[in-house]
């Protein structure tokens, strides 16, 4: 018993190609965009018949998990009206096709003040996930708030941030985070070590609760604790070092839970990263 170890696969050529290439690599559970995340134009509804084959295919697979990642462009924190209007636009249809599809989890950044101050960021991100629970048919997706490194007006960075969001949302039971490592440590969180290992843990427990915790992403870091850069590192190679990984895989209190690289590069890089993670483990 573990971890469920995976990394984000690629949707070229369709979204049923997925679980197949994650099997390949050696993945329990997978992330995918389940669309281009890089453009915010009106995507066409996932046709039933591909839905039910991206279903198959991981039961086929043995995926035994899957999350979706939303589209980079997405702001819901922004000042922006007519910005605003289009990001929550895209967000409902992220969760609609996250149903469809039959996946549970769709993480997505909290997003970016664009200046306003983080106040303002936290209550916008609030009443954006508000509308966007009560617009989108989309009743069995868990949205996953994703930490950041705190570059530029990015909210998210701490703790005590994603726990405002998570206070102010009055569907906060439709609410769970996901920890992305690089970003936990380029934020502050030391992870390298025992101790700072348990005193970050702790501050998760008390401004979030484990049981927020739906998932994990698995990167190590180019730059330094604190240093509010975020730069992907493959497992190991980074700055928190093989230790902080060790001490995460073998943590009881997260098994079963969905752990994705992101590291740089793809399935050899990720083959090779899995691998690691697992001489890591008992």
């Amino acid at each position: 018993m573990g971890p469920l170890l995976g990394a984000h696969m690629s949707i070229a050529g369709g979204l049923e190609l997925a679980p197949g290439r994650g099997k390949a690599i050696g993945c329990e559970a997978i992330q995918i965009f389940s669309g281009s995340p890089r453009s915010l134009r009106g995507r066409k509804p996932i046709p039933t018949p591909q839905a039910q084959a991206f279903q198959q295919e991981l039961k086929k697979h043995g995926i035994q998990d899957c999350t979706i990642h939303t589209n980079y462009l997405v702001n819901l924190a922004s000042p922006d009206p007519r910005m605003i209007k289009v990001s929550r636009k895209a967000f409902i249809e992220e969760m609609e096709r996250a149903q469809t599809l039959g996946v549970r989890w769709l993480v997505t950044h909290p997003g970016s003040h664009m200046g306003k101050g983080e106040s303002f960021g936290l209550r916008r991100v609030a009443e954006s996930l508000d509308v966007c629970f009560q617009k989108a048919k989309a009743p069995e997706v868990t949205v996953c708030l994703e930490n950041t490194a705190g570059q530029g007006s990015n909210l998210g960075c701490t703790f005590g941030q994603l726990e405002e969001i998570l206070e102010a949302c009055a569907a906060r039971d439709r609410l769970g985070v996901c920890i992305d490592t690089c970003h936990t440590f380029a934020s502050g969180y030391d992870l390298r070590s025992p101790k700072g290992y348990a005193e970050t843990m702790r501050a998760l427990e008390e401004k979030i609760g484990m049981g927020r915790v739906k998932a994990f992403h698995l990167n190590d870091s180019k730059e330094g604790l604190g240093r509010r850069v975020d730069r992907h590192a493959h497992i190991g190679k980074g700055k928190i070092g093989k230790e902080g990984f060790r001490l995460l895989v073998n943590d009881e209190r997260f098994f079963g839970k969905p752990m994705l690289l992101e590291t740089p590069g793809e399935d050899p890089d990720f083959a090779r990263n899995l691998r690691l993670l697992r001489s890591l483990q008992p």
